[in-house]
């Protein structure tokens, strides 16, 4: 078997079972199905994940540079899959925020619906949420027989805003009709959404009722340790989600460090803008100043639209290649507080969304480094770069590893710095907001789930580092809480690039093109840290 044989039977298999996957990206082949969440179910696709990494990586042991690139993407991708597949129904779906609804309200209501035949399966997928949901229901009975729950505080937020959803699902209504058309489409998708989509949100509602909350997690025992086999786990998912072989001692211990380095960066940038050198004191400004946040979501979202404008005007000065498809960005009011779409395989442009429910919630200084990371030079570029390439394999073009993406996302807010792109001093705080966050996810994350952190000592942690207010450190929090190791990925990736491209300034000297090391970078599509380190050697061997 090929490596190429190998991705095409990988990617197959996920499309198949990651319903997630599917409802994010607007994935058509697939439309109607959903997942089998019961213990048997997750066993049986958690075993195939496993086969698909071992195969993986005994075909990698003779592969060539380009196969291998493919092969590790795939092992690394499949490995991630294998230790979270289950772990998501148990503690990442319950979560208020980025669990079951916020993948529902966002995206279950923006299928690109083309054909009737398209709408006919979107109409079967509404249907069948209810056994879906069902199904969902019987595993946390299962899971909470076995002391596997998510925390107290996450089921009872959740359950008080399905009953919200259940009591006006209107928003699900919002599903356009194929654009083929379809006469009666609004009267046939409002009996759907009215009758099982709303059946099913109220079974698992009544699930979380029963079981969750009374049995959940407190929030003094908000890391996975607290679980049977959790601290193993965590180990796991650690050097999973970093793809480097590295301890959750020694990440907590570089999320120290760079928390410290930022507090000189606060002093030189931030310091004169509000007149003092103290650390707390700038943060406390920074975070409480109502001057300092937004008053309306009209200001929000123009000035996010600019701030993409101004990014995509700037951007072939430091990229060889640019992406064809372009990227809008689009307000929501629900869901993580931002977040990058892929362009779905049926044609479309990249999505940047931003969450402008509560405009209150957004420093004015923040959004552009945000923006920068989302769409342009950040996550737009790395995914519909590696789209557009027809080279690469649908693995290295649609799949994700935390520390190759997300340090890509990182690195780009840095990078918007030298390009020129931040409006103002007071924008370039925001890039240290932005760092501050990652810097703190790694002291936060390995510090509840492995060293026995309550959800409040990671709050407070993150609230005496970063400038974020309590509404939004809480909200991060409780995403380190449900979707343990993945946000060490933002920061270990970046620091991997920073270093790489340290070396290679060094090695080339005057002979060093910005441009060229990007290629370098994202030439591959999503691929492991240590492809990324094979790949700039390469490239300064032959510059």
């Amino acid at each position: 078997m090929t490596a190429h044989e190998l991705a095409d039977e990988y990617v197959g298999f996920r499309k198949r079972v990651d319903i997630w996957a599917n409802l994010w990206m607007g994935e058509l082949e697939y439309l109607e199905e959903w997942d089998d969440p019961s213990p048997e179910g997750t066993g049986t696709t958690e075993a195939a994940y496993g086969d698909f990494q071992r195969r993986a990586g005994a075909l990698a042991q003779a592969a060539d540079a380009s196969a291998r690139e493919l092969l590790d993407t795939v092992a690394a991708t499949a490995e991630v899959a294998r230790l979270t597949h289950g772990l998501t129904y148990d503690i990442q779906t319950p979560n208020p925020e980025t669990g079951l609804l916020g993948y529902l309200v966002p995206f279950l209501p923006r299928y690109p619906l083309v054909t009737a035949e398209h709408g006919d399966r979107y109409l079967v997928k509404l249907e069948g949420f209810a056994a879906f949901a069902d199904r969902l229901a019987e595993r946390m009975a299962v899971s909470s027989a076995r002391g596997v729950v998510p925390l107290r505080s996450h089921a009872e937020r959740l359950v008080s805003l399905l009953d919200a959803r259940i009591d006006d699902p209107s928003r699900f209504l919002a599903q356009p009709a194929p654009t083929d058309g379809w006469p009666g489409w609004q009267a046939a998708l409002e009996t759907a959404v009215r009758g099982p989509l709303v059946s099913g949100l109220r079974s698992y509602r009544d699930a979380l009722a029963e079981h969750a909350v009374p049995h959940g997690r407190s929030d003094s025992e908000a890391g996975l340790l607290h679980l049977a086999g959790g601290a193993d786990l965590y180990a796991n998912l650690v050097r999973a989600y970093t793809t480097q072989d590295i301890s959750a001692d020694e990440v907590h211990r570089v999320g120290l460090e760079q928390v410290a380095r930022l507090s000189d960066e606060y002093r030189a940038i931030a310091g004169p803008l509000v007149g003092s050198d103290d650390v707390g004191s700038i943060l406390q400004r920074l975070r409480t100043d109502p001057d300092l946040h937004y008053r309306d979501a009209g200001t929000l979202i123009a000035d996010a639209l600019t701030a993409l404008a101004r990014a995509e005007a700037e951007a072939p000065r430091w990229f060889n290649r640019v992406p064809v498809v372009g990227c809008d960005a689009v307000a929501t009011d629900s869901g993580a507080l931002a977040f990058y779409s892929d362009p779905p395989e049926a044609g479309g442009r990249g999505t940047f969304f931003f969450n402008a429910g509560d405009p209150t919630v957004w420093s004015t200084f923040g959004l552009e480094a945000i923006t920068y990371h989302e769409s342009v030079p950040g996550h737009h570029f790395q995914i519909a770069l590696a789209i557009e390439d027809p080279t690469l394999h649908h693995v290295q073009q649609r799949m994700y590893i935390a520390a190759f993406n997300e340090g890509w996302g990182l690195y780009a807010e840095r990078l918007a710095d030298e390009m020129g792109l931040y409006s103002s001093e007071l924008a370039r705080v925001g890039m240290l907001q932005a760092d501050s966050m990652r810097a703190c996810r790694l002291v936060v994350d390995t510090g509840m789930h492995a060293l026995g952190w309550s959800r409040q000592e990671a709050i407070d942690y993150m609230v005496a580092n970063a400038p974020m207010n309590h509404q939004e450190v809480a909200a991060e929090v409780d995403r380190y809480i449900s979707d343990p190791g993945q946000a060490l990925g933002y920061m270990i990736g970046r620091l991997e690039i920073d270093r790489v491209r340290a070396n290679a300034e060094a090695t080339l000297g005057d002979r060093f093109d910005i441009r060229g090391f990007h290629d370098a970078i994202l030439g591959a599509g999503t691929i492991t840290l240590a492809t990324l380190k094979a790949r700039v050697d390469a490239w300064v061997a032959t510059n």
